[in-house]
């Protein structure tokens, strides 16, 4: 698991120092370089309707070399200075592997039940 690592934005490695918080989320995107996007599902009391509402929360997050974190895998992440615009956290460790490197967020499912109920009212329509 641990690749050779030259990146100077490492927390291990590198000039970086973890500070703050610590999150726990999954791994939704992996298409930028060295960066991750870590979505963590949040529930909240609204106090008004006194209901709970259901939100999450999307966070770009530094993704080293010796770590190397990919789609579907459950990650704690690190608070750490500004490495760039959007960035401010670095991924620790990785706490649980996806089952596939192929499977996304929530988002791909939405879109899987979406095309599975499409297939059946076409069989609907094509009984009826």
């Amino acid at each position: 698991m641990m690749a050779e690592c030259n990146d100077v934005n490492c927390f291990v490695h590198g000039t970086i120092r973890t500070r703050g918080s610590m999150l726990e989320g999954k791994v939704v995107s992996d298409k930028a370089r060295h960066t991750v996007i870590v979505e963590r599902d949040l529930v909240r009391m609204v106090p008004k309707y006194e209901r709970y509402a259901r939100s999450s929360s999307r966070i770009p997050a530094h993704n080293p070399d010796c770590i190397a974190a990919k789609v579907g895998d459950v990650v704690q992440i690190a608070e750490c200075r500004k490495i760039s615009k959007t960035k401010a956290w670095t991924v620790v460790k990785i706490l649980a592997k996806g089952e596939e490197a192929g499977i996304a967020g929530k988002h791909e499912e939405r879109k899987a039940v979406k095309s599975e109920k499409a297939e059946k009212a076409e069989k609907n329509e094509k009984q009826g």
